[in-house]
């Protein structure tokens, strides 16, 4: 019996040390970008280089007339198996994605090692250019936690593969990706991406990626500066909103044509960064603040929305919202008189702190 034990062990230990021989003979893909060139299609993979506890990033590109070969290509540049299974962001340039990323997308799906979880984005550029300026962090995973910071205690809505996908698979919803921008060298995250099916269409700035946050339903944190009057005449100031937590709750008025939303917002913000005058231990300062957030809010999210009416996307939700109402909803009618859709808001704020310094 200990003789058959000790066999069991030895074979387990020998079995690990198997393993991790292959796992050191693999390329591990981590980060991809994808642009158009003049044979069809640009990728670039990212590959760490783990060596003496430091990270070198190896980029290879492969060039292709078509996506499915692309990757595939990328074989015949390693000494080594190439897999996917720690792969966590693919960004496009904008000029690939207004061509649309389907192509891109379908292969994901398809690839069994490839997580739900990983994140997607757009680049106001080609994406090696992004690429280029992120080989000094030497992180191959560093855009992937951008985007994570920033939904996690920033601006940006919740969104990964598995929820483009639903938004893209799903009636009565559009896509919206993280937008990338260069500045001082730096990349930056300037926003979303607004797409049609699969097509990028247009770009929202980081304080309107906020106002979707917020209608999409439960969120927390994200910030916004707001505009208020001040002490002296004529003369403006802001002040810095922190939210804390905000629920949205939207409601079909009417089935129309055309058809009305009522759009419920709660938030409870704090308070920082004001400007000097004013009095943020006043209950009477306070009670203005708070009208003075939902005002503007309420006006926004109503010129937000109107934007989004105008360039034919739906991030929102709006046309899903009426289908789960609707016994006879169509899609293409929906479209038709997406752009007269009526919306009314109302916001209630809660201020619940002021910050240590008040």
């Amino acid at each position: 019996m200990k003789k058959a034990i000790l066999i069991f062990v030895l074979i387990v230990l020998l079995a690990a040390c198997g393993s991790q021989k292959v796992v050191n003979n693999l390329k591990l893909v981590q980060t991809v970008g994808f642009d158009m060139s003049e044979k069809g299609v640009r990728t670039v993979a990212i590959i760490a280089d783990y060596e003496e506890g430091k990270s070198n990033l190896e980029y290879y590109l492969t060039e292709s007339n078509s996506v499915f070969d692309s990757l595939p290509r990328l074989r015949t540049k390693l000494d080594f198996p190439n897999e996917y299974g720690q792969l966590r962001m693919a960004l496009f340039g904008e000029a690939f994605a207004r061509k649309g990323i389907r192509s891109v997308t379908d292969t994901m799906i398809r690839h069994p090692v490839i997580s739900s979880r990983m994140q997607i984005g757009v680049a106001d550029r080609e994406a090696l250019d992004i690429l280029r300026v992120m080989k000094n962090k030497k992180d191959p995973y560093f855009l992937f936690d951008m985007i994570e910071n920033n939904i996690k205690n920033g601006n940006l809505p919740l969104m990964n593969l598995h929820i483009t996908l639903f938004n893209f698979y799903g009636e009565g919803r559009d896509v919206f990706l993280p937008y990338f921008t260069v500045e001082d060298e730096e990349i930056k995250i300037d926003g979303l991406g607004l797409f049609k099916g699969d097509q990028f269409k247009t770009h929202i700035n980081i304080r309107e990626a906020f106002l979707l946050k917020l209608l999409l339903g439960s969120s927390r944190n994200g910030s916004l500066m707001i505009p208020v009057k001040g002490a002296k005449p004529q003369s403006g100031d802001y002040f810095l909103m922190n939210s804390i937590r905000a629920k949205s709750n939207l409601k079909v008025t009417n089935l129309g044509p055309p058809a009305s939303v009522s759009i419920q917002l709660k938030l409870r913000v704090t308070v920082k960064d004001a400007p000097e005058w004013m009095d943020l231990s006043s209950e009477t300062q306070l009670d203005s603040l708070e009208q003075t957030i939902e005002t503007y809010l309420e006006e926004e999210i109503s010129r937000f929305v109107s934007q989004c009416q105008k360039n034919q996307v739906d991030p929102v939700g709006f046309g899903d919202l009426i289908r789960s109402k609707s016994q006879h909803w169509d899609a293409r009618q929906f479209a038709s008189q997406y752009e007269d859709l009526q919306t009314t808001v109302d916001v209630k704020g809660t201020i619940s702190h002021t910050g240590a310094s008040q």
